[in-house]
């Protein structure tokens, strides 16, 4: 038997006990890591949350406009980390946040590119799909890149 099968019971139980007893289900329809990004970034930057399915923008903030916020966990992307991103996306915000995850959920990373900067590193990855795969280390290096991530751990301390 595998570790997810002899563990499926008793996932079930503790999955079943958030849902029913996690007030955001009722704000965000849905517990993810990339809620907790959403999240975190609108925190972070004096914003809020618009998320739903606005295709491009997930959190509105005075000071940066709308932001696309991406959230990877560390490993599920591969041995090449990276930032996904697609035209839609670059249409509908003027910056992109990237948050990256350890396996517990603790805070890799917090990168923010402004459009014109994320533009140009799409341009360069852009696949004939529309979908380009921007490396971590691309993304987090670029000039003009905003590392957040002391502001959101910030926010994360005051959680705690």
């Amino acid at each position: 038997m595998s570790e997810k099968q002899n563990h499926a019971a008793e996932d079930a139980r503790e999955i079943w006990n958030i849902l029913q007893t996690a007030k955001c289900m009722a704000r965000y329809d849905k517990i993810s890591h990339e809620i907790l990004a959403e999240i975190l970034v609108a925190i972070a930057t004096g914003g809020e949350v618009i998320g739903g399915n606005n295709r491009g923008s997930d959190v509105r903030s005075p000071q940066f406009g709308l932001i696309e916020v991406k959230s990877r966990i560390l490993g599920t992307d591969g041995p090449y980390p990276r930032v996904s991103l697609k035209q839609h996306n670059l249409d509908k915000a003027q910056w992109f946040a990237a948050i990256r995850w350890d396996r517990n959920y603790t805070l890799y990373d917090a990168v923010m590119l402004p459009k014109l900067v994320a533009q140009g590193l799409y341009e360069k990855k852009r696949q004939s799909s529309g979908l380009a795969h921007i490396s971590w280390a691309d993304w987090s290096s670029v000039a003009g890149a905003k590392n957040i991530r002391a502001a959101c751990e910030s926010v994360m301390q005051g959680l705690c």
